[in-house]
């Protein structure tokens, strides 16, 4: 009788304080400051800060696993990661949901030394110049087509990490004369290092991406994609219509209107 009654109340305890868990969302990590930054409990970056918000008013724990380009593109068509941030791409709806509201913004251009002379206005305007390349980056066909020519060519540095090419760069014989890379990344980067002054971002711009929040489409940690992107896309445009998300930016240095 005893055991019944006690049973009894133990049944009723969970019923008023159910047993909950968040479900934990995988997420690849990447080091692209301002937008994504690894290992920094002082900035998460634009992009990560974002996600965190949105994630968590959906309920959603993250896990952030750190890979690298290639593989997120392989852990996002198997399903081992549930979401990566991609620029538009038509092939990549084979294997991912795409978020309608896009999270942020970039302009692609060239960055030089300040005491250079090189000025880009068409990409033909590359020809003469030894390119810095930073490994996992792509860029419009006509570029890359560019970049493999001169990879051919030997006139083509690949690099693997952005600090390590700035140093290339500004060295007293530097390894090449040219790189592209997104506009706010080298504005970021130069103040960072403290060498603002010895770098110039030319102005031609590249191309202009907007990036999204994509669901791999055998996510195995989201059962509803198509729900779950509704959610944060109506998170996105919530935080630009309150202004939280221009005060993110702010934090970052980063000015740019949101589309």
């Amino acid at each position: 009788m005893y055991h019944s009654k006690t049973t009894f109340l133990f049944i009723a305890i969970l019923v008023a304080f159910p047993l909950y868990a968040k479900q934990s969302i995988i997420i690849n990590d990447v080091y692209w400051p301002p937008y994504f930054f690894t290992g920094d409990k002082q900035q998460q970056g634009i992009g990560k800060e974002l996600i965190n918000i949105c994630l968590s008013q959906a309920d959603y724990n993250t896990e952030y696993h750190r890979l690298p380009v290639k593989r997120t593109h392989l852990y996002m068509e198997n399903g081992d990661i549930d979401i990566t941030i991609y620029s538009y791409r038509k092939s990549r709806e084979k294997f991912v949901w795409y978020g309608k509201e896009s999270l942020f913004n970039t302009n692609y251009g060239f960055m030089v030394r300040a005491d250079s002379d090189i000025n880009i206005t068409k990409l033909a305007d590359l020809t003469p110049y030894k390119m810095g390349y930073l490994a996992g980056l792509s860029y419009s066909p006509e570029l890359m087509e560019i970049i493999e020519a001169k990879a051919k060519n030997k006139e083509l540095t690949t690099g693997y990490n952005l600090v390590a090419m700035f140093s290339q760069l500004l060295a007293p014989t530097p390894r090449f004369d040219i790189m592209a890379d997104a506009k706010t990344t080298f504005y970021w980067q130069a103040q960072k290092l403290g060498v603002s002054d010895k770098i110039n971002v030319l102005d031609y711009t590249i191309n202009e991406k907007n990036y999204f929040i994509t669901v791999s489409k055998k996510s195995k940690n989201i059962t509803d994609p198509q729900a779950f992107l509704k959610k944060i896309d109506q998170c996105i445009k919530s935080l630009k219509n309150n202004g939280r998300y221009q005060a993110i930016l702010a934090t970052y240095g980063y000015k740019n209107s949101h589309k």
